[in-house]
């Protein structure tokens, strides 16, 4: 009797079972679909998180090379301003070199008197050029 009565009813168990197999796949699709958009979602947001950030490198890394520019021009006008008071120090020692040559020059022909009177009246002729030393 089951026989006979599973005979004639396979058709609606067929449909059934083939409408409950399309219902599921569909439940199994919408969930995959619903996975996909979310995680599309929460990628799209990184993006946006990492895009956001890689801007801000790029501008505090424009900062930095302007720092490091301004920084290197400074440098440079130091490096110019130091060889300009260097060479100006090498003239001034030069002159101040020829000077003293000079003054040494005189000194040493010049004539003093024996005795402390003469040598106490060259100094006081002489004190002049002497305390410029």
């Amino acid at each position: 009797m089951f026989a006979l009565l599973a005979s004639g009813l396979w058709k609606p168990v067929a449909i059934a079972l083939l409408i409950a197999a399309v219902l599921g796949y569909r439940a199994l699709l919408l969930h995959q679909r619903d996975t996909a958009r979310a995680e599309a979602a929460h990628l799209s947001a990184s993006l946006a998180d990492a895009e956001a950030s890689n801007a801000a490198l790029q501008s505090a890394i424009a900062t930095q090379n302007s720092a490091v520019a301004q920084l290197r021009t400074q440098l440079e006008q130091g490096a110019q301003a130091a060889a300009a008071r260097a060479r100006a120090a090498t003239a001034n020692g030069a002159a101040l070199m020829r000077t003293a040559a000079v003054g040494a020059r005189a000194l040493e022909g010049a004539r003093i008197d024996t005795g402390c009177a003469a040598a106490i009246s060259w100094g006081n002729a002489q004190a002049a050029e002497l305390s410029r030393w």
